[in-house]
């Protein structure tokens, strides 16, 4: 189990660590250019349902990015063959790494969520926090009642 807290100062040094270059590096070799303002990102999570909203953007190949609002926790999740890094841009919230899943249905492959998760531990996020979590580690955003939290998740696969 392998969790990862960093802050936006240290992200460079947090993304060469865990191969992240290489992502952007095979999205630049297949002519795959996004450019996003701060504004147009925030617009991605402008329209919630159920206390979420999650807009997937454009990126190569190997990898997911998603805007994220939520105003309530999260279901746990666990994915068996991506790992996530996830990076608070506003708002706080806290999340919960590690322990067990119990009764979980599986929405994809390989993708589960909902049921309970025990143990584990808590880390605090704040803009400019980042946090890895390594594939098939149960995770679940938990965000204070009344409270709105927004982030950015990177989804990717095992790099060689």
């Amino acid at each position: 189990m392998v969790q990862h807290i960093w802050s936006v100062r240290s992200m460079a040094l947090g993304a060469a660590a865990l191969g992240l270059s290489g992502l952007g590096a095979a999205a630049q070799a297949q002519g795959v250019e996004h450019h996003y303002t701060a504004e147009q990102f925030e617009g991605f999570s402008a329209n919630m349902k159920e206390g979420l909203s999650n807009v997937t953007i454009p990126t190569g190949p190997g990898a997911v990015v998603i805007s994220v609002r939520r105003d309530r926790d999260g279901e746990v999740e666990v994915h068996k063959k991506m790992a996530d890094l996830i990076t608070a841009r506003k708002g706080a919230a806290q999340i919960r790494v590690g322990g067990t899943a119990e009764g979980q249905r599986q929405t994809a492959p390989d993708e589960f969520r909902g049921g309970k998760q025990v143990g584990g531990k808590v880390y605090d996020l704040k803009p400019g926090d980042t946090i890895y979590i390594a594939p098939g580690q149960p995770h679940q955003m938990l965000v204070k009642k009344g409270a709105e939290f927004r982030y950015m998740a990177v989804k990717f696969g095992p790099t060689p």
